[in-house]
């Protein structure tokens, strides 16, 4: 069972390449972290494939509320964009952009080909990935004297996942970390016991 605040994306590009009656739709899944990075890969992938006739894509984009999006570049509506949305939501996918690339092969597919054609072009693309878990974080502060540095070191390993990020072993110590979102309530309370600790979320 997975930690509930982890979730599946990509590390790296990888590409698919899927034919029929010789059109080709290849595909390229991009890790993606934010809308606004969508379009410079779809204008990098039409210099590159300036025969190509339509550049087809579908997103699930944020960790804690994943925004959905897909668009059909000129093909007949919902015959492009959702099929390859459908398999990055098939596949549980998030912080990913798949994009497909038709060059058209002089013969017409018809509506089912071609959302059979960009949903195969997809799945493809999917299982060349490497797939990799990640976990929705936030960040926590931790600020204490010297002598609680083993304490909280302590109290930090034991939380599942977290990460820390920055840390200050002078004399007021600091210590940042990131983790698991379900974990952060936990956190804050940690060392309620004591004035010599005290923890915030950096997020809320």
């Amino acid at each position: 069972m997975m930690h509930p605040d982890a979730y599946k994306t990509v590390e790296k590009v990888s590409h698919g390449d899927f034919r029929d009656r010789g059109s080709k739709f290849l595909g390229f899944l991009y890790p993606c972290a934010s809308e606004e990075e969508i379009k410079p890969i779809v204008d990098r992938l039409r210099k590159e494939h300036p025969a190509a006739r339509h550049v087809c894509h579908a997103s699930v984009v944020g960790s804690k509320d994943p925004e959905e999006r897909s668009n059909d570049d000129g093909e007949p509506t919902g015959t492009a964009g959702l099929p390859i949305l459908n398999q990055i939501l098939s596949a549980e996918l998030r912080n990913v952009a798949l994009f497909v690339v038709r060059y058209f092969g002089g013969t017409k597919l018809g509506k089912p080909g071609l959302i059979n054609a960009y949903k195969e072009g997809a799945r493809e693309t999917i299982a060349a990935a490497k797939i990799i878990v990640k976990y929705t974080r936030e960040s926590v502060r931790f600020r204490f004297e010297y002598d609680q540095t083993g304490p909280v070191m302590q109290s930090v390993e034991r939380i599942p996942h977290a990460h820390i990020i920055s840390q200050d072993f002078a004399q007021d110590c600091t210590l940042t970390v990131e983790i698991p979102v379900s974990e952060v309530d936990n956190a804050v309370h940690l060392f309620d016991h004591t004035d010599e600790v005290t923890v915030e979320a950096l997020d809320r």
